[in-house]
């Protein structure tokens, strides 16, 4: 079983597997209290008999996505006092994402019993392979012994997308594999891989930093933040504004959803096109920062997560500017937004996939793959 309790939502998935019968995946979300989300999502599985979970001892384990893990984990753990422990002193580094992951493990071990292990899979481990020069800042020396670095984020999704994307391009285990990925959602972040290691991401010490977002503002000049916390010194009021007031929101004045903002801006709403403009012009700068950071010609570039998966002239504007490095983009396919499918003409010297977000797949090979080596 794998959680994602997010910041606003909760996901959470149940995978079967046995004699006969085919893996199954169900996934719920529901608008409550963290704790009150996962003591109802946990309920609803063992009530539904189609799933064949008649008791707590039918799960063996169940993965949690843990937003940071610092330079502490680089891969899967199962939980124990020392994990969470360090689970909560990053919540200093990601106060809206941490708190809530660990609350997710305590109530699932309330409710399931301490037999059944808890795992967390951290997003920020994928991007422990950045080189020590792409991981740190050019401040202090200093900053570095206190944890402030690049450590990136959505990994999960990150590592499912490069898997994926190094199936369907029928390449695996290619160590000279060169993608860019484009994790496009309320959360946006790209990042540059080799060979299924990440090299460079757009996000860096929190997922504040990179492209501009739904939500969030995505890189500023540091300038700026002096400016306006000398105007004003609410801290709290600051990081409220960085986090759920910028972005596609804030500009627009509208909720930063792409699928009310793109129609907005075709019928000559103003901010809605400055609003979309600024995205994407920030995701175009984005894509060309990994590609300085790939040293090559990248073999495709990947779209994921729902506005990477839903909006095809967001890809297609993405995409426009690097004809010169050969991405030809085929614009009737591409319209069709089809997931796990390659939407480039047959001519691109570089392939655009849009492969679909699994998460929750991923967590679940992580926690396989750590259950085996324990046993």
């Amino acid at each position: 079983m794998a959680t994602d309790p997010g910041s606003t939502s909760q996901e959470l998935s149940l995978t079967v597997e046995g004699e006969g019968r085919k893996k199954e995946r169900k996934t719920l979300q529901a608008g409550l209290s963290s704790r009150k989300r996962v003591e109802y999502l946990l309920n609803l599985l063992r009530e539904d008999e189609s799933l064949g979970l008649e008791n707590a001892e039918a799960i063996h384990a169940v993965g949690h996505r843990v937003v940071h893990g610092g330079v502490e984990f680089d891969k899967a753990v199962f939980v124990d006092a020392q994990v969470e422990e360090v689970i909560k002193r990053l919540a200093a580094f990601a106060p809206l994402h941490n708190p809530i992951n660990l609350e997710g493990i305590q109530v699932a071990r309330e409710i399931l019993g301490s037999a059944i292990p808890q795992i967390a899979v951290f997003d920020t481990s994928f991007h422990r392979t950045l080189s020590e020069a792409a991981a740190t800042y050019p401040g202090p020396y200093a900053w570095l012994q206190k944890g402030i670095r690049r450590y990136g984020f959505h990994g999960t999704s990150f590592r499912w997308a490069s898997g994926q994307a190094s199936r369907l391009l029928k390449r695996e285990s290619d160590p000279g594999l060169r993608l860019i990925i484009c994790h496009l959602g309320g959360g946006c972040s790209l990042a540059a891989t080799i060979g299924g290691k990440s090299v460079d991401t757009t996000m860096g010490f929190t997922p504040m930093d990179g492209i501009a977002m739904c939500t969030r503002s995505g890189a500023l000049d540091p300038g700026i933040l002096l400016f306006l916390m000398r105007e004003n010194s609410d801290i709290n009021k600051l990081e409220k504004t960085l986090d759920r007031d910028s972005g596609l929101q804030g500009l627009s004045g509208l909720p930063g959803d792409t699928r009310i903002l793109l129609p907005e801006a075709g019928k000559g709403n103003q901010r809605a096109k400055l609003a979309m403009d600024v995205f994407v012009h920030r995701l175009q700068a984005g894509i060309g920062q990994m590609l300085a950071s790939l040293n090559g010609r990248p073999d495709a570039i990947i779209f994921t997560d729902a506005i990477g998966e839903d909006e095809p002239l967001v890809r297609s504007r993405a995409c426009e500017p690097f004809k010169f490095f050969g991405v030809e983009v085929d614009l009737e396919k591409n319209a069709t937004s089809p997931t796990d499918t390659d939407i480039s003409l047959p001519k691109s010297l570089v392939r655009v996939l849009i492969v679909k977000s699994r998460e929750d797949w991923q967590i679940v090979q992580d926690c396989h793959q750590l259950c085996q080596s324990r046993t």
